[in-house]
């Protein structure tokens, strides 16, 4: 059953939202800027931070969705 929300914990999420969506605009009109070599760059070390990194985010998605495979 889904906990009630009060209107101002409700309207601080919402200002959180919109600060998060705000900076996510402006990044991606920055990364827009970045020439291919700098994006390559950029998608290969994320690439490699997921694969070191790929047993701790499992756990950690496990434990934030409470599903796992059978």
């Amino acid at each position: 059953m889904a906990k009630e929300i009060s209107k101002e914990e409700q309207e601080r999420i919402n200002k959180m939202i919109d600060s998060l969506m705000k900076r996510a605009k402006i990044a991606s009109e920055k990364y827009m800027e970045l020439d291919q070599e700098t994006v390559d760059n950029i998608t290969k070390k994320m690439a490699m931070a997921a694969l070191e990194n790929h047993m701790r985010l499992a756990k950690m998605a496990v434990e934030e969705t409470k599903r796992r495979n059978l």
